[in-house]
């Protein structure tokens, strides 16, 4: 039950935009004739930019063309009572091992 003076538990953090104001923000850019992805490639291909921004810019852009990879464990034990492997070299054909 809501008590006055409490703090705000739960809910949208401040100043989240809501829809509609994406949706705007979507149309600008088309009004605009603005690629937000081409202009990150055009700073990183500038003269201009040092390497920082040019690593982040391909960061930015890596995050809308390639998919984010889930950490993944794998867990490998050893199987029961197996023999430990023999690897023995053997000199191949018209090579010599004497030195």
């Amino acid at each position: 039950m809501f008590e006055k003076g409490h703090s705000k538990v739960g809910g949208r953090k401040k100043g989240t935009p809501n829809k509609v104001t994406l949706i705007k923000a979507d149309d600008l850019l088309l009004e605009l004739d603005v690629n937000p992805i081409q202009k990150l490639i055009e700073i990183a291909e500038s003269d201009e930019a040092t390497l920082d921004q040019r690593i982040n810019c391909y960061k930015e852009i890596a995050k809308y063309t390639y998919p984010r990879l889930k950490l993944q464990e794998l867990w490998v034990s050893p199987p029961e009572n197996s023999a430990p492997t023999v690897i023995e070299l053997v000199a191949g054909a018209g090579t010599s091992t004497s030195t």
